[in-house]
């Protein structure tokens, strides 16, 4: 099912045909360096993951990581959507994108989209994002989409730089 379709891509919910390609991109060190604890997952910790936004998080809470799909190639080429952040510290946007598909302006073409979704589709007032304080690439997507820092938190055992943006409310008078 598409949950949200961009120019150029199509995000959809994951399915267990999806771990193959997942895999390429998890145990990529460029593309896991600036994720969560920044570290790898292999076969087994890919299949386990994608099976619990499957059955799990998609169904307990409506939203979770979307697979992303390139619309010309039909290709997965990354995954962006929406995790609960630990401790009850809120709803994170969270992104990541294959090598090949780095520099082409698609992280803020699927986050910027995922963050209207949220706010239009799923009622959150507030958002946040996590970003590595050396990510200039992830910074730079942060700052367009309308994300302001807040300083630095730690999640993961990792320190942060902690985003956040709220909802515009639009008066009708």
């Amino acid at each position: 099912m598409n949950v949200i379709e961009t120019e150029r891509t199509l995000l959809r919910e994951f399915n267990l045909a999806d771990v193959e390609k997942m895999e390429e991109m998890y145990s990529d060190i460029n593309v896991m360096r600036y994720i969560g604890a920044g570290t790898v997952l292999n076969n087994e910790q890919t299949k386990k993951l994608l099976e619990y936004w499957i059955n799990e998080y998609y169904k307990k809470f409506g939203y979770g990581m979307w697979g992303v799909e390139c619309r010309q190639t039909k290709k997965l080429i990354g995954q962006c959507g929406f995790n609960n952040l630990p401790g009850n510290a809120g709803i994170e946007i969270a992104y990541l994108l294959n090598q090949q598909s780095w520099n082409k302006g698609l992280a803020t073409e699927i986050s910027s989209e995922t963050l209207k979704y949220g706010f239009e589709k799923l009622g959150f007032n507030t958002v946040f994002a996590l970003c590595y304080p050396q990510n200039i690439a992830s910074i730079n997507v942060l700052n367009k989409i309308g994300m302001i820092p807040e300083g630095h938190r730690t999640f993961y055992g990792v320190d942060f730089l902690f985003y956040r943006k709220d909802r515009q409310i639009t008066s009708t008078i």
